[in-house]
């Protein structure tokens, strides 16, 4: 998973030379250039789905697309960027606000008395006689 993995380049070329190994064989067995071509085609497969899943084997695709959608997202902001001022304004007010508010929630009922001596209370009760 982590060792050196081969190029692309690498695997295409070794698929051609396959291809080009079975072509040879068909010719020599008497078949027209057409022919062989297309035997070896059949004979080997699906060429494109080969280099696809060697593709995928060599990478982590989630972060393959975590970047295309990173850079995806960054021309479309750059693209538009009246909408894209007005999503970060949007967003700066929702992140303060938010912040704001917890910060009132924090210290009204959370920790409502931060002081020293907050173990002592002192009760002072009018118009009652004990």
């Amino acid at each position: 998973m982590f060792g050196r993995k081969r190029k692309l380049d690498d695997f295409t070329s070794e698929i051609d030379e396959h291809l080009q190994l079975e072509i040879e064989r068909l010719r020599e067995q008497g078949l027209s250039a057409d022919e062989a071509r297309a035997g070896g085609h059949r004979a080997f497969g699906n060429v494109t789905l080969s280099r696809e899943r060697s593709y995928e084997s060599r990478r982590w695709l989630w972060w393959d697309h975590f970047w295309h959608d990173i850079r995806y997202g960054l021309r479309a902001l750059l693209r538009e960027r009246g909408v894209s001022a007005l999503c970060v304004l949007i967003l700066a007010l929702g992140i303060g606000a938010s912040t704001a508010l917890y910060s009132v929630w924090k210290s009204a009922l959370v920790f409502p008395y931060a002081f020293e001596s907050n173990g002592r209370w002192v009760a002072v009760l009018a118009g009652f006689n004990r």
